[in-house]
């Protein structure tokens, strides 16, 4: 191996030097670098930053298209027309349609929502769809979609249906015929924030109709509802659907995990009991791993019209029965992606592609609802991209760093029917007969764009400590900067040349390593574990530096620190 990688064939980036302000108060130094190696200098910016607040957020009346909006929702509720929210099946989409669909209840509108079927209809509007609701409303709103359906809106429009489109992808040159789209990232929106998620984006709306009805008069006649009671749901779609948490993401989703720990929606509280989690102390890793697949799951592998009635209903019972067919659907969708990622491995050294600069497999047997998350499996495991095509041609495409995804498949559009995405995941229609030929011709353009493989991951560090610094008040300490999730990582710390006391494979079949750390000359020992680094038990040298997170571990009502390995390297 490598000299200068890791111990698991990582190449380590150290924190580059940074210029820490002065005039933050209150702030540990080291905290302060960290603070500043996430680009945050001036002292608002920090505060904001440590303290996010509500009474930051952004005016969402300098979104572009929100005057028009607003005067046909008004209008909508006013002369009860009938509305229809049209979401999309992925937790962004259930819980915008569920962010449009709770307030407009509570002004008293005449609402109901559609969620289409992920394997008969596919991503976004569909015509036949449309049409259908045409016959029984009176304006569509969409939540995670629209922005590209030029055809489906216009067809809406033809019918005599008006649409208001709320989306957050990116917008083309030419927008949808539609009565008005908001989305921050047109080029003519004044929005400060270009960062939202759907969820995020429908309650900017939100606030602005609320402040539309009060204005109005709107509210001498109901009640006027309190939008924060809406924030644990935008909380779920703005971590799960991996948008950056900073900025106002970072503000909605402090206070929407505030407001999880004493949610009153039943849906949310059953949701939480499946997955046992304590409401009190839910993060934004929980939101991740184990609130959002369940929520997904169902749009992958059924119909997500249950995951918005789950959230919305008001009754525990109904709540908790769909929490549980939400649990079944998760645990099936884990036994089909273990299947069909045993699948792909296989295929991939039956085929010898590993020896190729990208995967792309292929069998019309896979579920289209698993793709993505097996093509992640195969670029974790063999440091590749990896397109994975399954049932009706249809793929899911995943990156390795440095690549543009998106550009490496354009390359070759005229082996695929169609394609779309970013620069880190993308999706893709081919007939079965082009498969070969696009695999061989993806591979020859990634290796032009970045070179031949193998393609070395990099962990980058962000602060280096002694072991006689670390505390449970560190651990607390950097709790401040949670929320963790997508452009605010978790701080990767790093010691050097630490002495392994003790060691020992722990876990099913040995799969974790615990180890004892000390510096040289040390008496004080610290925990660490090591996850899926039980293969290095063996060969582990007795100097080592260590990447890790800083965590508590309580056993036995003693609470110590515990450092939770990321990665080791033998010691420089």
């Amino acid at each position: 191996m490598d000299a200068e990688l890791s111990l698991t064939g990582r190449r380590w980036q150290w924190p580059s030097p940074v210029s820490a302000p002065a005039t933050a108060a209150r702030v540990p130094q080291w905290m302060l670098h960290l603070v500043t190696q996430r680009g945050l200098c001036a002292p608002d910016d920090i505060g904001n930053y440590l303290s996010p607040s509500l009474a930051t957020l952004a005016d969402p009346a300098t979104m572009a298209d929100m005057a028009p909006a607003l005067e046909r929702i008004v209008s909508a509720v006013r002369n009860n027309e009938t509305i229809t929210v049209y979401g999309d099946y992925d937790v962004d989409g259930v819980c915008a349609t569920t962010v449009l669909v709770d307030f407009l209840q509570r002004v008293g509108a005449k609402v109901g929502y559609y969620i289409p079927d992920r394997r008969s209809e596919g991503y976004g509007l569909n015509r036949a769809a449309v049409l259908a609701i045409a016959k029984e409303s009176d304006l569509l709103i969409t939540a995670d979609c629209g922005i590209t359906a030029h055809e489906e809106v216009g067809a809406a429009r033809d019918a005599g249906l008006d649409v208001i489109i709320v989306d957050h992808h990116k917008v083309p040159d030419t927008l949808p015929n539609a009565n008005a789209a908001l989305n921050p990232q047109r080029s003519d929106c004044n929005f400060p924030f270009k960062g939202l998620c759907a969820a995020g984006v429908a309650f900017m709306l939100v606030i602005a109709l609320r402040r539309a009805f009060r204005d109005s008069g709107h509210f001498a006649a109901v009640p006027e509802p309190d939008v924060r009671e809406l924030l644990d749901v935008v909380a779920l779609a703005t971590v799960a659907d991996m948008v950056p948490l900073r900025g106002m993401n970072r503000t909605l989703v402090t206070a929407g995990l505030k407001r999880i720990s004493s949610t009153s929606r039943p849906g949310l509280q059953a949701l939480l009991e499946v997955a046992e989690l304590n409401p009190a102390r839910v993060t934004a890793t929980d939101i991740g791993f184990r609130l959002g697949p369940r929520i997904n799951a169902r749009g992958r592998l059924a119909h997500a019209a249950e995951a918005v009635e789950l959230m919305l209903t008001s009754d525990m019972q109904r709540a908790r029965m769909l929490a549980a067919a939400l649990d079944v659907a998760n645990r099936e969708r884990r036994s089909v992606e273990r299947v069909t990622a045993d699948a792909a491995f296989a295929q991939v050294e039956a085929l010898a592609l590993h020896q190729h600069a990208a995967l792309v497999v292929h069998d019309p047997a896979w579920h289209p609802g698993v793709l993505g998350l097996v093509a992640s499996r195969l670029v974790a495991k063999y440091r590749r991209p990896a397109v994975v095509i399954g049932e009706g041609g249809k793929g899911s495409a995943r990156s390795v760093e440095g690549l543009n995804l998106h550009d490496a498949i354009a390359e070759n559009a005229a082996h695929l029917i169609r394609f779309g995405g970013h620069h880190a995941a993308a999706g893709v229609t081919i007939e079965s007969e082009r498969v070969e030929a696009f695999r061989a011709a993806l591979a020859e353009s990634v290796q032009r764009l970045i070179g031949a493989p193998p393609f070395v991951p990099t962990v980058r560090l962000d602060f280096e400590v002694q072991p006689r610094d670390l505390s449970l008040r560190m651990v607390d300490e950097l709790q401040r900067l949670s929320p963790f999730g997508q452009d605010n990582p978790e701080p990767l710390l790093v010691a050097r040349n630490l002495e392994v006391r003790n060691k020992r494979a722990v876990g099913e079949g040995g799969g974790h390593l615990k180890l004892g750390l000390a510096s040289s000359g040390e008496q004080v020992v610290i925990d660490g574990i090591g996850f899926s680094l039980g293969q290095l038990e063996s060969t582990l040298p007795t100097n080592i530096d260590v990447a890790f997170r800083l965590s508590r571990n309580e056993y036995r009502g003693r609470e110590t620190v515990q450092m939770e390995i990321e990665d080791i390297r033998p010691a420089a």
